[in-house]
C-alpha cells in the first residue's frame, strides 16, 4: 500500500515530467514512464535524485522523441549511451567518432558524412572535428548511432536481402508475375 507521502511525490514526478515535456500525459502513460525509468535507471520515486531523473529523462524523451525503453535493440542502444554517460572525460569531435565506432564495432569510413552529422544534429550538438565534447553530453550522440549500426549489421546479414522479392527494370515482367 502507497503512503500519502509516496503518492504525493509520485504525482509532484508526473507534474515535473508533464513541464519538462511541455504537454499533460496519461496516468498510465506516466505509470509506464516510472516503470522503464525503474528498469534502466534503478530509479525509486523516493529517491533524493527522483526529480533529476525524471527530468533528464523528459528532456531526453523531449528532444529524441521515441526514447521509450522498449523496442528492437534498445538494450544495445542504452548500454551505449551508459557506456559513455558514465565516463567523465573530454573528446574532440573526430577522436569520439573513432572510438564510438571501435565501441559498436563498424567502419567509420562506411558511415556518411551526412549520418554522422545527423547523429549529433539529433543529440542537440553540431559535429566539428576539432572542437571538444564531454562525454555525458556525446551519450546520446552514442545513442543515435547505436541505433544506425543494429540497422546496418542487420542489413548486412543477408537474411533482409533475401526476404525482398528481386525487382526488375522492366514492366512486362511485373505484368507476367501476376
Amino acid at each position: 500500500m502507497a503512503t500519502k507521502k509516496y503518492i504525493t511525490k509520485y504525482r509532484h514526478l508526473k507534474q515535473v515530467y508533464e513541464r519538462e515535456l511541455n504537454k499533460q500525459i496519461a496516468d498510465i502513460t506516466w505509470y509506464r514512464v516510472v516503470a522503464t525509468l525503474k528498469q534502466h535507471f534503478n530509479f525509486e520515486v523516493q529517491r533524493k535524485d527522483a526529480q533529476n531523473i525524471v527530468s533528464a529523462f523528459a528532456g531526453l524523451k523531449r528532444r529524441y522523441g521515441s526514447f521509450t525503453g522498449r523496442g528492437e535493440g534498445f538494450n544495445e542502444r542504452w548500454q551505449a549511451f551508459r557506456h559513455f554517460y558514465e565516463l567523465d572525460v573530454y573528446y574532440e569531435g573526430r577522436k569520439f567518432l573513432e572510438i564510438l565506432a571501435d565501441y559498436l564495432k563498424i567502419n567509420l569510413d562506411d558511415v556518411p558524412r551526412s549520418t554522422r552529422y545527423y547523429w549529433f544534429e539529433r543529440a542537440g550538438l553540431s559535429l566539428s572535428a576539432k572542437e571538444g565534447y564531454h562525454s555525458k553530453d556525446l551519450a546520446l550522440v552514442a545513442f543515435v548511432a547505436a541505433k544506425w549500426a543494429i540497422n546496418k549489421r542487420s542489413a548486412v546479414g543477408g537474411s533482409a536481402s533475401l526476404s525482398q522479392p528481386m525487382k526488375s527494370a522492366f514492366p512486362q515482367v511485373l505484368l507476367l508475375a501476376k
